[in-house]
């Protein structure tokens, strides 16, 4: 996952706009770390609670999900010049091992 997980999440939802980053940062609280410069990813505190949006993404999805996002999205990401987020490289590394 790394610490730049947020950051990532970040550079998604300014490239895409919309709703997007209201969306991304509600379910993983991403943008006070983005603002404060945290590299740490230690979730989100809101009233107590830790949102560890590290956690979440290896708790929905799996390597084989990823995957088949990265192929359905390939098109974009060879479009819109976006590097795969290091948080799926390692995800699909680990499931090689």
């Amino acid at each position: 996952m790394g610490g730049d997980f947020h950051f990532d999440l970040d550079r998604m939802a300014t490239q895409f706009g919309g709703q997007v980053p209201e969306v991304l940062n509600g379910t993983f609280g991403y943008m006070d770390n983005v603002k404060n410069g945290n590299h740490n990813n230690t979730g989100k505190s809101v009233g107590g609670h830790a949102k560890h949006a590290a956690e979440k993404v290896k708790r929905y999805y799996t390597a084989r999900t990823v995957r088949k996002a990265l192929e359905y999205l390939s098109i974009d990401y060879v479009t819109l010049g976006l590097s795969v987020p290091d948080w799926a490289k390692e995800m699909l590394k680990n499931d090689a091992l």
